[in-house]
This record gives structure tokens, sequence and C-alpha cells, in this order.
């Protein structure tokens, strides 16, 4: 069996307030009837009561450390965080888009300088682009990008010139959206402040509305991995509740059927306050 993982502390506040708001609402009616019995059988059983709920509060503590996955509710919106990978079956279908997040320039090149073989981007344009040079020409010739482009950098080495807005799509095919998540610097290495993602989410989220055309959403932990957000001042748990504040922020409602999906790796799942992610989103609809 494995060890708690100890996400949520035992003593954290809201855990205790709510377990024990409505235990202690029964625990006084029991108080009440035992205060017309003899007091030593009082006593004795105001302390079995008292036993009974330690216990039943390290059980509740310990299920909310392992909770796995969640679903949220938002307006007509219904949003699933889970383990998963963007790359399986399931996610390829006709209900559901796919996005994945590339650099400002839109880069192609896998070549563990440009792009990392073991990116979700790298291993998309390995796995499923069939011609790059086709996907880089209408990349420079999208109608919607070019209203995106920011400016062009021609001292740049290995990779593309044409610098993009942060949270740009583009519509790889009926299934597939394409994002600029990450600055790159003069050695080809992404960057990210946290200022620029709060703006990258921003402008992500008014993208997707134009483009989901009522089909599921799928995205991964953006901003995490290969991209490093702040010098990674920020865990994937706070990662994980920008990402739902922005949506929630820029009032985003998905139509039934029409739902997103946040899909986490095996190793980053292990670390994510489900527990508190909840109730941060919930506390946002307050």
């Amino acid at each position: 069996m494995d060890k708690i993982k100890k996400n949520v502390r035992i003593f954290d506040y809201d855990l205790l307030k709510s377990f024990f708001a409505p235990s202690n609402t029964v625990f006084g009616f029991i108080v009440t009837i035992l205060g017309l019995l003899d007091i030593n059988i009082t006593l004795k059983m105001i302390l079995f009561f008292v036993v009974i709920d330690i216990i039943l509060y390290i059980c509740y503590w310990c299920k909310s450390n392992y909770i796995k996955s969640i679903e949220l509710k938002y307006a007509e919106s219904s949003i699933e965080i889970k383990q998963g990978n963007i790359f399986a079956n399931e996610y390829k279908n006709k209900d559901t888009i796919r996005v994945f997040a590339f650099n400002e320039y839109f880069d192609t090149l896998v070549n563990n300088k440009i792009i990392s073989t073991q990116s979700l981007n790298g291993q998309f344009i390995s796995k499923e682009v069939q011609d790059i040079n086709k996907l880089d020409r209408e990349i420079s010739e999208d109608t919607h990008l070019l209203k995106m482009k920011i400016g062009t950098n021609k001292n740049r080495i290995g990779g593309k010139t044409t610098k993009y807005k942060l949270g740009s799509i583009y519509k790889y095919s009926e299934n597939v959206l394409l994002t600029a998540l990450s600055h790159f610097d003069d050695e080809n290495k992404a960057y990210l402040s946290v200022q620029d993602y709060i703006r990258f989410l921003i402008n992500f989220w008014d993208e997707i509305n134009n483009f989901y055309a009522g089909k599921t959403i799928v995205i991964t932990l953006l901003g995490s991995g290969i991209t490093r957000l702040d010098n990674n001042t920020y865990s994937s748990n706070q990662i994980l509740e920008m990402i739902l504040w922005t949506f929630y922020l820029r009032r985003i409602k998905f139509k039934k059927p029409a739902k997103l999906v946040i899909l986490i790796e095996k190793s980053t799942n292990k670390n994510i306050n489900y527990y508190m992610v909840r109730r941060m989103f919930n506390g946002l609809q307050e």
C-alpha cells in the first residue's frame, strides 16, 4: 500500500471546518440527550463519541490525500482534471480538440536544441506531422496568425524568425490546435515570467473560446515541464490554480456537450492537492 502523500495537512483549517461543522451539530444534540442520564455514563459516552470523531476525521484526512482526479462545474462548463496521456486514442476523436504548446516562433525543428524529442510538441511533430515543410509554410501564411505577429528576430540562429503573441493559436486540423506559450532566449531556452504566463492564459482562453466549436478541449498542465516558469518558483499545484483562475476570470462557458479536460502526467499528479484545488475553484464562484 502506498504511503499517504500528505498534500493536505492533517490540521488544514478548511478540512477541519468541513468535517467538524456538521459533526459538531450532531455531537451537540447527543450531549443534550446524554445530559438526562447518569453523569458517569454521560462522560463515558462523550469520550466514546470524541474517539469516534477523531478516527473518522483521520479517515477523512486520508481520503482527501488520495483524491487523484476531480470534476468541477462552472456555469455550463465542466472541467475534468486527471492523470492522462494526450496521445492516447481516447482523445483522438471527432468530438475532441487537443492543444499542444509551442514557443513564440512556432518552431518545428526537433533536434534537442530548438525542440526536445521528449517534449510534448516534439513528440507531436515526430508522431503526427507528416510534412514539416508544409506545416511551416501554412503557419507562415495563416491569416489568423498574421494578425498575431508581433515582430521579427533576424539575428536568431537555428530557428524561425517571426515572433507571435503569446496565447496565439494555429489551427493545425479540425481536432488539433497549436498555441504559442513560451519566450525563447538567445540560447534557444524557453523562459516565462509569471506576468507573461498570466497574459498567455488570458489570451489563450479568448482564442480557445473562438476555436472550440462545441467540442471538448484537451490540454496538459501548460507551463510546467520544459517551459520554466519564473525559474521553477511555482509548483504544479499553483500552475493548475492559475489555469483555473484565468478560465474563471475570462468567464469561459463551454456549452454542453463540450468540456475542458486537463491531463496531468503520473509523476506530477502525485503532487497535486486536489482537495485544495476544488476548494479554491469553488471559492471563486461564491
